[in-house]
């Protein structure tokens, strides 16, 4: 009976106690019960007892007995209104006989006896399954709710005729619909949403379900169609569930979005694809190695590919392969590389396995993998076999550190060889060999001709070394040899006097046929350099310090030679704008009047410091730079301005020559340059020549021959300079618009003497007069070389036997006399007795200066000076102090005179600081 009925029949019964049915409390289905007015339970039927689960007897007692003991106050307050008349209703705890509590719904009713209360009755029903079911519901709500928050699952309910009662919003969003959307769609409009390929399926399925209603479940895929991304695939699970009355089902589907999945689910199934693809075509062996259980847990074919089974026997195997393959040299270094990977670094490294023999260069990449706590616990790995590459880049390497033609080490490998050597010799010598001939030999005869060349030089020295010494290749003709524990002076010249040997053992190569010009360098560790570049650098100082077929040993301090040319080169830069440089000028004389026809314009330095410097000490250091073009400038307009100032002071001027270098020719336009020149100073073309050396034409430069084209159609003379010097060819007469053939003053030194030499200056000025050339002979300084060339019918002369370069003033004095007679130089006595010494610079104006020494020859001792022979151009002034070492004595001098003689020596005169030690060049010369 429902609880509200029950409390009806009650309130309709009389209120007196004693009138309620016994019948009607045992019958009810809900316990029953009655109190007096202190609260003690007199009468109750048996569903009271069975709920609380005592026994009536027990139950017979006062009601806070099985009240909760925080529930009594408020059951006593329900229990005195109750007392007061007025019925209650109420929930409280009531305790079971097995100690738990029931939470009870409580009604009371006052029960009256001649209008008294005399007790109340009751009704109580459990609540507790109602509140446990509502718990659950509400749980199944709740899980319901959030289940159908997860992307791709929705839920929907159908009644049988397909009509849709309720479902969740993403329901609607898998139709791409708004809820209320969804609620508005028929069952026929919902259904032909699904894909029409699925449709008779769908069909069959739901059929299936309506035939199997006791099926717990049944599912199936299907698709259906969103307005935006098209068909969905989707997994679909129903069910039928019968309502309360029985009389109706409801048909329940759970529907998951398969569409992400199954796209997920294809990539990777693509991936597997291209893995195993990857796997199959790899060259690379790919593995994991389980560090807990010491052996590879996973690899790829690539360790079957790449070893033959090699790695494979090892698989299943405990422990690294160290101890087995890996090559006993290589082992601490993968060793060391296994600990970089506990401490979870990445490492690759290369090592060498060995195999039956066989020696396989292995490339490894280790990544570690960390597990959940962060501990390394394996690593992954990728294996490269890498042997043929190793072969290739030996293969390269013999190619990179090794000459082509010789096959010698190179500067590279040399250099590597020096480091090594630091390292491992606490002594030893580095030796700089050049033979001084390839450049030539490229030149004349073809690179053919030169690697022959190379080839044989290099084979000549080695067979010249010792077995411990380590020979290489520098560049050119230029070798290096090194030789460990080689430092005293005395083992040094002993082996450059060896090699010196070999500069008198020909070398035929084919037709051809030379003697080396050999000149050694030697540099010492660790006196001169302790490193591979600085022992290279001072070895090829000294190479360059020395004279053909001659050997230097490395000094820190230049030689005066040196220290000069490296002032020179410093201060050349700035000789134009301080106006140091000027001209002389040669003249050019009729062979038998004297009279004279024209001069050459010959370039001078007066420097600060050093003095004079002859054009052969700095021209060729003008051209190291851009300096020769200015300079080559600065001729052209100081020629053309004197000639200009001579016009002007109505004197007979001749034609002046100038010598232009092929770099010059060949830099910019230099006949636009020459014709602007000779307009502005107003000077007739025809007053100028230019001179071009014979080997200069070798350059065979179109730029070239353009240029002389050019100067030859302006009126300008040209003239071919040191004819015969070089490689004298016609065909140059022929290709370039030459005027004039200079004749090398070399043939006039031998010229009386030589039978071959009067023929070949015969030769030459007959093939001039033929070709309507004009000849100028140079280097005339005897009467008996003016005479023979009178007799050949050489008409001009120019030589010291009729002039040396004139300052401009003697110049212009000479072409106001017009002639210049012959006068024979006299030639300077020789002493018979000389002595070999050296000298060196001790202060130059008024500066310390540490050099090295160069080497002279004494040659005349007085009581207050001492003269020497020296190629080398010293300035003579106040301000430079010498100190002659003779015989490991040093003599402060100072130069007072230089005299340049015919043989291209100096003699210089100086005069002792300390006459007390004239004695010591006495005692040297008369000893000699």
């Amino acid at each position: 009976m429902p609880f509200k009925k029950g409390l009806q029949t009650l309130l309709k019964r009389s209120q007196d106690v004693s009138t309620i049915d016994e019948h009607f409390m045992e019958n009810h289905p809900d316990a029953i019960y009655t109190l007096d007015i202190l609260g003690r339970v007199t009468r109750l039927n048996d569903k009271t007892s069975s709920l609380l689960g005592y026994t009536r007897r027990d139950l017979m007692n006062h009601f806070s007995f099985f009240i909760h003991p925080e529930d009594q106050g408020p059951t006593l307050q329900q229990f005195q209104k109750v007392m007061s008349g007025s019925s209650q209703t109420y929930t409280i705890r009531v305790r079971h006989a097995n100690g738990q509590y029931l939470e009870m719904q409580i009604v009371n009713i006052p029960i009256f006896s001649n209008d008294l209360i005399v007790g109340a009755y009751g009704i109580a029903r459990d609540l507790t399954a109602n509140r446990v079911m509502k718990q659950q519901m509400d749980a199944i709500q709740f899980d319901q709710q959030l289940v159908e928050t997860l992307p791709g699952i929705a839920s929907a309910t159908f009644d049988e005729n397909g009509c849709l009662l309720r479902s969740s919003d993403s329901f609607a969003e898998l139709f791409g619909v708004s809820p209320d959307q969804i609620k508005a769609l028929s069952k026929q409009e919902l259904f032909q949403r699904i894909d029409p390929a699925y449709q008779q399926e769908f069909r069959e399925y739901l059929d299936l379900l309506k035939a199997n209603r006791l099926l717990s479940s049944l599912d199936i895929e299907t698709r259906v169609l969103h307005p935006q991304y098209g068909f969905q695939d989707v997994f679909c699970r129903c069910a039928f569930r019968q309502t309360d009355s029985q009389e109706h089902a409801e048909l329940t589907c759970v529907i998951y979005n398969l569409s992400e999945h199954k796209s997920l689910d294809k990539q990777l199934h693509d991936e597997k694809e291209k893995l195993l693809t990857f796997q199959q075509v790899s060259t690379s062996a790919i593995y994991r190695y389980d560090l807990a259980e010491n052996k590879i847990i996973f690899h790829t074919r690539g360790f079957e590919n790449i070893f033959s089974g090699l790695l494979h026997q090892y698989e299943d195997g405990e422990g690294m392969w160290e101890t087995e393959l890996i090559l006993e040299d290589d082992r601490s270094k993968v060793e060391a590389s296994h600990q970089r990977i506990l401490a979870n670094h990445e490492i690759e490294l290369s090592y060498r396995i060995q195999h039956e023999g066989t020696l396989y260069w292995v490339l490894e990449n280790r990544t570690p993998i960390c597990d959940t706590h962060g501990v390394v616990s394996a690593f992954q790995s990728v294996i490269q076999d890498i042997t043929q590459l190793k072969q290739q880049e030996e293969k390269i390497f013999q190619l990179a550190m090794h000459d082509r033609v010789t096959g010698l080490p190179n500067r590279t490998l040399v250099l590597e060889k020096i480091g090594q050597w630091i390292k491992t010799y606490p002594t030893f010598s580095v030796l700089t060999v050049s033979y001084n001939t390839l450049q030539d030999i490229n030149h004349d005869f073809g690179y053919a001709i030169g690697d022959k060349w190379l080839s044989k030089t290099a084979t000549q020295l080695l067979h010249q070394l010792p077995g411990a010494s380590y020979f290489g290749h520098l560049y050119g003709d230029e070798y290096i040899v090194l030789f460990p524990n080689v430092v005293s002076e005395c083992s040094i010249n002993k082996i450059c006097e060896q090699l010196l040997e070999l500069s008198k053992q020909k070398i035929v190569i084919d037709s051809y046929e030379w003697y080396p010009a050999i000149g050694i360098g030697v540099s010492r560790f660790p006196e001169d350099a302790d490193s591979a570049e600085e022992l290279v650098k001072a070895a090829s100082i000294a190479l360059g310090r020395a004279r053909v077929n001659d050997y230097s040993v490395y000094s820190s301090t230049f030689n005066i030679e040196t220290y000069r040319r490296h002032e020179l080169q410093k201060s050349i830069r700035t000789a134009i704008r301080r106006n140091e440089l000027f001209l002389e000028y040669q003249p050019k004389v009729n062979a038998w009047s004297g009279t004279i026809v024209g001069a050459e314009a010959l370039i001078r330095w007066q420097h600060p410091d050093w003095g004079r410097i002859p054009p052969n000490d700095f021209i060729p250091l003008s051209e190291e730079s851009e300096m020769h073009i200015l300079i080559a400038d600065w001729v052209l307009e100081e020629t053309c301005r004197n000639i200009n100032q001579w016009i002007l002071a109505d004197l007979p001027i001749v034609p002046i020559s100038i010598n232009v270098s092929p770099k010059r020719l060949i830099h910019g336009n230099f006949a636009e340059t020459c014709q602007e020149t000779l307009q502005r100073f107003g000077v007739s073309p025809s007053m100028l020549e230019i001179e071009i050396l014979e080997t200069d034409v070798l350059f065979d430069n179109s730029k070239i021959q353009q240029s002389l084209q050019m100067l030859s159609q302006m009126g300008i003379k040209i003239a071919l300079d040191d004819f015969g010097k070089g490689y004298s060819s016609i065909s140059y007469l022929q290709q370039y618009p030459i005027d004039t053939i200079k004749i090398d003053r070399q043939f006039a030194t031998t010229l009386v003497q030589d039978k071959k030499t009067q023929s070949v200056v015969r030769s030459i000025l007959f093939m001039a007069k033929e070709f309507g050339m004009g000849v100028v002979a140079e280097g005339v300084e005897t009467m008996g070389q003016l005479h023979f060339l009178r007799g050949l019918e050489c008409t001009t002369i120019q030589g010291y036997l009729f002039s040396k370069p004139l300052p401009k003033v003697h110049f212009e004095r000479a072409m106001r006399e017009r002639q210049i007679a012959a006068t024979e130089a006299m030639t300077a006595p020789t002493s018979k007795r000389t002595v070999d010494a050296s000298i060196t610079i001790q202060r130059l104006n008024g500066q310390d200066i540490h050099v090295g020494r160069t080497n002279i020859t004494v040659s005349k001792g007085t009581m207050h000076g001492v003269s020497f022979y020296s190629s080398l151009h010293l300035p003579v002034h106040e301000g430079i102090e010498l100190v002659l070492i003779l015989n490991q004595q040093s003599i402060p001098v100072r130069p007072l005179q230089a005299i340049e003689l015919d043989n291209g020596l100096i003699e210089y005169e100086c005069q002792y600081m300390d006459v007390k030690q004239s004695h010591l060049v006495f005692e040297a010369l008369q000893s000699s």
